[in-house]
């Protein structure tokens, strides 16, 4: 066949075919401009959400920082550092006293801490949400904040006012005259008095000291691989109390963005799927067009030609549209959504970066390509009469045997068969957008705030009593007596109450454990060196006095549950063993194998009392008070043997309905109208809860606008594949209709192939699915919450996809078939 030279009539042509083939060039734009709606949509607010999780991380560490030196550092280590090219910003942090006492309350909680500008104006300033003022230059100033006010009982002062405070610091205590230059607030440690360098320096504290200095870094890059951490912790040469901790999304950086890009790899592959299916439909559809042309003089290229300029021209109305669309949605609609569902958060700031729009243009680009080469090959190779008789659906079964079992079930397996390579794209669809909302659905619970207080505090409320603080056993007051919790147990919106108990104990040295245990404490806590004070604690022993903590059978389960070996429940609930704090230190499990500790009363140290290691734990709340020697849980039975009035410090309230304020709000009212309610602190997990969902922000509502906008891909791709298949199918379901198959019964089958396909789906998504769902949770999981499938959300999207699964197939063939008789049916195919 002689070429023709008609390359503008392939552009003419390909510009009038937009016009012409209205109905069909409709379909593949919409499928273009639904695939960059949603790949748009899902990248901006995707990079919206994991911005509010970089924000609610900030918040939650108090400032913008990866990393920061334990244990003091030198100015080598500082310069280090600085030096570090990957390493943008370095700030200091000094604790440089703590207080004591004022008029009003002498049992305080609130530290005096001096940040140099780095830290103060760029490191911690992202956490913060107002200051007023400013910081301190003189020693004599300080900034606060309302907490530590109202810690230190000078509720209601501001900037320019003044305040006297006992304080402790490296050189003793001391009283002194405070004037408030600052107050800011936010989020991070708040019971704190920020003050001036020239109050650190005579602290009597050094940056060097351990638990003093603390030198705080922020990366260059927000990915920081393993590699890279290692590298600088080589280069500090750490002494052996210093330690270099990341945070841990930091730490974890290379794991989240691999989620991060897994999530955005399936999206992708379901938009792919859903333009290569309708693309794929609707150019074979053409073939006999295209086989037309070439009887007229086209050659095969110049088909492929025209071929590619339609999809150029389709192509730049469908993304135009698509990301007009998508823009609309990201940065209003999705917005509205949320807010309608009752997420009544801060305006739903989306992100959005140019590297997005570019991205979004290339991979629907790519997908637009990909999806049209093989339809184009299939138009292209075949000769004029091959094209006359091509059918897209066409079936490589040529024999049918007559089968067994229910014929609509059996009739519905055999079309959900026929064609295997549609309806695997389909099922893949659907499983690709389950198991996505299936990961984001667990990732956004597992983040949500009740969730993440749960993880870390099981009491709805644990009150402490402030006055064992005191190192004078005399000054203890007692206010956790028998009245008051009896008064707790009346309460009947409480469900449990969990009193602790502490006695002060006094272990002696002997070479076996004790000596062991104290080579590691002060090697890894102390600033003196352990050969510096052996000689006197193995001559006055209660000058190194340590705790025994008791806890009832309910609190003994919980610890029990946590422990990597339990230990035996009935022996320790007996008295006859205890649990050792571990306080971070490396001790060896072997070597406690049949050890016991010996120790006694501090007020009856001539009475030893020894009880079997069963264990250790590194669980901070039980252990109570904090000794220097060993400190030990026991049983509250055991304590309530040995000890005549066992004292209780601190008491863990469970109510009958979690984060219930009102209850909270009566306990409350209970240490308020104490004599002592300034000796009073507690931790509530309801408060805890509203600090998270702060410092959350919108990640909530911008999670739900992410699963909404992914589950669209795989029911849109469904919709439009059993569309074309009704719409094929036309002569099968008129011919079945001939020959005596009823109209309830053609709905019926369909109504079973639905059902299949909706089972397929969630199949894939329960095994492969859920498998690939685990491991991209587990590379973002760096809070560390167990891995648990909502219950709720996932019933609810299972009978979702049941009903669109089976309502579709159903509403395509009414449009089709509407009221129209057999005849009128064929006579219109």
């Amino acid at each position: 066949m002689i070429k023709n030279n008609n390359t503008r009539i392939i552009s003419r042509m390909a510009k009038r075919n937009l016009v012409s083939g209205r109905r069909k060039n409709l379909i593949m734009i919409f499928a273009i401009l639904l695939s960059t709606f949603l790949l748009f949509t899902i990248l901006t607010v995707g990079s919206t959400y994991f911005k509010m999780q970089r924000i609610q991380d900030v918040r939650m560490n108090g400032g913008d920082m990866d990393a920061y030196i334990y244990g003091g550092f030198t100015e080598k280590q500082k310069s280090v550092c600085e030096e570090n090219p990957d390493i943008a910003l370095v700030g200091q942090e000094a604790i440089a006293g703590w207080g004591v006492k004022t008029d009003q309350d002498d049992t305080l909680h609130t530290v005096f801490v001096w940040a140099d500008e780095v830290m103060w104006d760029k490191l911690q300033e992202p956490a913060r949400e107002w200051v007023k003022g400013t910081y301190p230059k003189k020693d004599n100033e300080v900034m606060a904040t309302k907490e530590a006010l109202e810690d230190c009982g000078l509720e209601g002062l501001d900037v320019g006012d003044s305040f006297t405070i006992t304080y402790g610091d490296g050189t003793g205590e001391h009283t002194k005259e405070f004037t408030i230059t600052g107050m800011w607030g936010g989020f991070g440690t708040k019971k704190v008095f920020n003050v001036s360098r020239s109050f650190f320096d005579q602290s009597g504290f050094q940056l060097t000291d351990y638990g003093r200095g603390f030198l705080y870094l922020k990366y260059a890059s927000s990915i920081i691989p393993q590699k890279t951490q290692d590298v600088l912790e080589k280069s500090l040469e750490l002494g052996e109390k210093q330690r270099l901790i990341y945070m841990s999304d930091s730490a974890s950086s290379v794991k989240i963005m691999a989620g991060m890009a897994d999530l955005i790899l399936i999206t992708c592959i379901s938009a792919y799927l859903l333009i290569y299916n309708i693309l794929y439909l609707s150019v074979s559809g053409n073939t006999r067009y295209y086989g037309l042309l070439q009887t007229v003089g086209m050659t095969g290229r110049q088909v492929y030609a025209l071929m590619k300029k339609r999809m150029l021209y389709i192509g730049a109305v469908g993304m135009t549209l698509g990301i007009l669309l998508g823009s609309a949605a990201s940065f209003l609609v999705i917005p509205w959504v949320v807010k309608t569902l009752g997420i009544h958060e801060e305006d739903i700031a989306v992100a959005f970066h140019p590297a997005i729009f570019l991205l979004c243009l290339i991979l629907i680009s790519l997908t637009i390509w990909l999806g049209g080469r093989k339809p184009a090959k299939i138009a292209t190779s075949v000769s004029p009469v091959e094209a006359l008789n091509y059918r897209p659906n066409k079936t490589s079964k040529e024999s049918h045997k007559t089968g067994k079992g229910n014929l609509i079930w059996r009739m519905a397996r055999e079309q959900f068969q026929k064609d295997k390579k549609k309806s695997t794209i389909v099922i893949l669809s659907l499983a690709a957008s389950l198991s996505v909302f299936l990961c984001l659905i667990a990732l956004i619970a597992s983040q949500g705030p009740r969730t993440m207080v749960s993880s870390f505090m099981d009491n709805d409320l644990t009150i402490l009593d402030d006055t064992v603080r005191k190192e004078d056993q005399g000054e203890w007051k007692g206010l956790l007596d028998n009245e008051f919790l009896s008064e707790i147990q009346s309460n009947p919106s409480v469900k449990d109450v969990h009193p602790q108990m502490t006695e002060r104990i006094v272990v002696p040295w002997e070479p076996e454990f004790s000596e062991v245990y104290m080579e590691k404490m002060y090697e890894y806590w102390m600033e003196q060196d352990y050969e510096e004070i052996k000689e006197e604690y193995q001559q006055h022993p209660e000058k190194f006095y340590s705790y025994m903590t008791a806890i009832d059978e309910t609190e003994f389960d919980y610890l029990n549950g946590m422990l990597d070996d339990p230990v035996d429940k009935e022996e320790f609930m007996a008295g006859k063993s205890c649990i050792l704090y571990q306080d971070d230190l490396d001790i060896d499990k072997e070597m406690l194998k049949g050890k016991s500790i010996v120790f006694s009363r501090y007020s009856q140290r001539d009475t030893p009392q020894e009880l079997k290691i069963a264990g250790m734990t590194q669980e901070r709340y039980y252990a109570g008070m904090i000794g220097i020697t060993p400190n030990i849980i026991v049983s509250d039975a055991y304590m309530k043997e040995t000890v005549e009035h066992p004292y209780v410090f601190r008491v863990g309230i469970d109510y009958q309905e979690e984060y219930d304020e009102t209850v909270e709000n009566e306990m409350k009212e209970m240490m308020k109208s104490s004599p002592y309610s300034k000796d009073f602190s507690y931790d509530s997990k309801l408060e805890a809860m509203k600090e998270v969902k702060e410092a959350q922000g919108n990640m909530l509502g911008v999670g739900i606008g992410i699963i909404v906008v992914l589950e669209l891909i795989g029911i849109m791709n469904y919709i439009n594949t059993v569309s074309g298949n009704i719409q094929s199918r036309q002569i099968e379901f008129a011919i079945m209709e001939s020959v005596g198959m009823t109209d309830r019964q053609v709905k019926r089958m369909l109504v079973r192939e639905g059902i299949l396909f909706a089972a397929a789906s969630l199949l894939l998504t329960a095994t492969a699915g859920m498998a690939v769902t685990y491991m991209v949770y587990q590379s973002m999981n760096y809070i560390g919450v167990p891995f648990a499938v909502p219950v709720l959300p996932v019933m609810a999207m299972i009978l979702f996809i049941f009903a669109v699964c089976v309502t579709v197939p159903l509403a395509s063939y009414h449009m089709l078939a509407g009221r129209r008789t057999i005849v009128e049916r064929v006579r219109d195919i």
